[in-house]
């Protein structure tokens, strides 16, 4: 099966390649801690100028039990043999795999061991590639890119939510500032399910008002635990505050709206905890109703946390800023 995979991408790649010379296609795999996607850019070169041509992202997540990092070796060239499949056969001439928050939670030696699995399978590919576990002001910094390519801005806050890491980044590209924390929608709650009193919060519970308040502000001492400023000065300022992040994206999608004040987060967060799970088929896939009330209540505590009183949507992921950043000979 790889062979024919290969072989039919080496043969786009040599066919297209006469039709525009300064034109070609990036491949990004964004390999999450819970999920892996391969996104598709195309990309307009000359000389070491580098300019994305189209601004639409073309992602397909690909199936599976969990992120790279915490795949066998058998399910990882697996993953990949179907993600090669899925896409539109352009004309690749660079891949770049980026690993996020779940291989930095990996050792040392599972990283290096992660790494081989990887260069092993590429190194059979007739393309160049490039294998990366970014680190979380890495990630920060292609969020923050993502938003100034699609929205024209040159001075913005971005938040990100990931399954293992949220990201901040704000200011511009002379005075870029991020931070990353252990505290993503998943890990997050690996945490709090722990702690006895967080039981009546676990998914799947329905919660009256105070229910969901109290299920909030576990989230923001969680918080606390790790980060004691709140990032006003900016957050409270003239820049707009964009989110990233599949978590970000459903709340969108279920409220129906590109701008969400925080009252509305919080009144339309307490609505969605009160149902019950036929209401809820209504509005979300069967697979998250058992966790589409922790989804709200995480992120209402987290812009309290940051004393953000609005937010954006940007886009689903940090990838459309890595289309460009993350290849070595071209500038942007």
């Amino acid at each position: 099966m790889r062979i024919v995979i290969f072989l039919i991408l080496l043969g786009f790649s040599f066919c297209q390649r006469k039709e525009n010379n300064n034109s070609f296609y990036h491949l990004v795999i964004d390999a999450g801690s819970s999920g892996t996607r391969f996104c598709l850019y195309e990309i307009q070169k000359n000389q070491n100028q580098c300019m994305l041509k189209n601004y639409k992202e073309s992602c397909k997540s690909i199936p599976a039990k969990n992120g790279i990092a915490n795949l066998t070796k058998e399910e990882i060239e697996f993953l990949l043999d179907q993600g090669f499949h899925r896409i539109n056969q352009k004309k690749i001439e660079y891949i770049s795999l980026l690993g996020t928050g779940g291989f930095r939670k990996l050792s040392e030696i599972e990283q290096k061991e992660k790494y081989r699995i990887l260069s092993d399978y590429f190194s059979k590919i007739p393309i160049k590639f490039n294998i990366k576990f970014i680190t979380g002001k890495e990630e920060a910094y292609f969020a923050w890119k993502s938003i100034q390519i699609l929205y024209n801005s040159n001075s913005h806050f971005i938040l990100e939510t990931g399954g293992a890491t949220i990201q901040l980044a704000y200011g511009n590209l002379n005075d870029f500032q991020s931070i990353s924390l252990p505290l993503g929608m998943n890990l997050a709650y690996e945490k709090l399910k722990q702690k006895k009193e967080f039981e009546k919060c676990s998914y799947g519970k329905v919660l009256s008002s105070k229910d969901f308040d109290d299920c909030k502000n576990f989230v923001i001492k969680e918080y606390q635990n790790y980060i004691k400023k709140t990032f006003s000065n900016q957050t409270q300022g003239k820049n707009k505050i964009y989110t990233l992040g599949k978590p970000w994206e459903t709340i969108f999608l279920i409220i129906g709206k590109k701008s969400l004040e925080k009252e509305e987060l919080n009144n339309s967060g307490k609505k969605i905890c009160s149902l019950g799970k036929n209401d809820l088929k209504k509005l979300v896939k069967t697979e998250y109703i058992d966790r589409v009330c922790y989804l709200f209540y995480y992120h209402v505590a987290q812009i309290e946390f940051f004393e953000i009183q609005e937010v954006d949507y940007g886009t689903s992921s940090w990838s459309i800023g890595a289309s460009i950043s993350s290849i070595p000979d071209c500038e942007n």
